[in-house]
């Protein structure tokens, strides 16, 4: 295993007077163990240095600056297994999942792993592959609690060893999803049906892009959940720019900030769209019939309402619970 240990990432880190990011570093670009040993990735400790270097010498360094360089770096070269994940099945989908969580995942490792034994589908030979390449670390602890017989199979615990890898992977599977999107043609299903104020078709185009989709979640954030969903309607209304005019996202409108609102259709319709986060799934649909009064309340309508070409403004509000959610609808105008 080649890398820096903890010492030297730290030295390597005071030398440009950058110690206080130690933690985001560790975070980020460390956690491949090898036994009791901590191995930070150099490729990114290089990098990460480098840039945030760089900006705290012109003085411009505001906050520190974290990015996928080695994924990123890996990934260009690397086509053939960036095809294998962008065709998991959706049971290796699950599993991916479970690592995103910060879970660890059991496979039988296999020591002499290449392409051509890939390209015969094995579930275990996949794992494998990504714990070769570094995408994958041993979860020792996981590992040595295994029983005898799964010890004897050489079945180990595996996991992502820091943020780099799974933000690498939501960005792999966001991708994934974008074409997907654009291939079924339900970018102009739902422009439509929101354009329209057809809750039903929006619920149910929503239902088929969640099951597929939110199968990757950042559970693992400590962002709030709203800023999730968010950056997930975000991605899908990226496709839909050919569509829909006026993008906005947390823009100021009357007297507040909506989550998203466009215009659509030749800029003769608008659509407002407020989105809730609902934990405990309680009850989302009178979360999200409650929260209409948000929109009419704080006038998101008013930059619309004087505009002539407009000529009809629909409200939605969005509620989430995973992969459960409630849509409802108001014509405003």
């Amino acid at each position: 295993m080649f890398g820096f240990t903890e010492d030297e990432t730290l030295k390597f880190l005071k030398d440009y007077d950058l110690e206080y990011c130690f933690p985001i570093v560790k975070e980020y670009y460390g956690g491949y163990k090898f036994y009791d040993k901590e191995i930070f990735n150099p490729v990114d400790v290089v990098n990460f240095v480098k840039n945030n270097f760089e900006q705290k010498r012109k003085g411009i360094a505001s906050e520190i600056k974290t990015d996928t360089y080695w994924c990123d770096l890996v990934s260009n070269k690397d086509k053939e297994l960036k095809e294998k994940l962008d065709n998991l099945s959706s049971y290796a989908t699950n599993i991916i999942q479970i690592l995103i969580n910060g879970k660890s995942a059991t496979f039988q490792l296999n020591d002499s792993m290449n392409y051509d034994i890939l390209s015969e589908n094995s579930f275990d030979d996949f794992w494998s592959l990504l714990l070769h390449k570094g995408y994958l670390t041993v979860d020792w602890n996981a590992t040595d609690a295994l029983d005898d017989s799964s010890i004897r199979y050489n079945n180990i615990c595996a996991k992502l060893p820091n943020l780099e890898i799974r933000d690498y992977l939501i960005k792999l599977f966001q991708s994934k999803f974008g074409s997907e999107f654009i291939k079924h043609n339900l970018h102009n299903k739902l422009v439509d049906a929101l354009s329209c104020g057809n809750q039903k078709e929006t619920y149910d185009i929503f239902f088929d892009m969640l099951q597929k989709y939110v199968s990757i979640r950042d559970t693992a954030t400590k962002a709030p959940l709203e800023n999730y969903y968010h950056g997930f309607l975000n991605g899908i209304f990226t496709c839909c720019e050919n569509l829909i005019t006026d993008y906005h996202s947390n823009y100021e409108s009357g007297n507040g900030y909506p989550d998203i609102t466009f215009k659509a259709e030749r800029n003769t319709k608008a659509v407002i769209i407020e989105i809730k986060v609902e934990p405990t799934g309680s009850d989302i649909a009178t979360l999200s019939e409650t929260a209409l009064s948000q929109i009419e309340g704080k006038n998101y309508a008013e930059p619309f309402m004087g505009n002539r070409m407009i000529q009809s403004i629909y409200a939605y509000v969005i509620a989430f619970a995973g992969k459960n959610f409630a849509v409802s609808v108001k014509k405003l105008k």
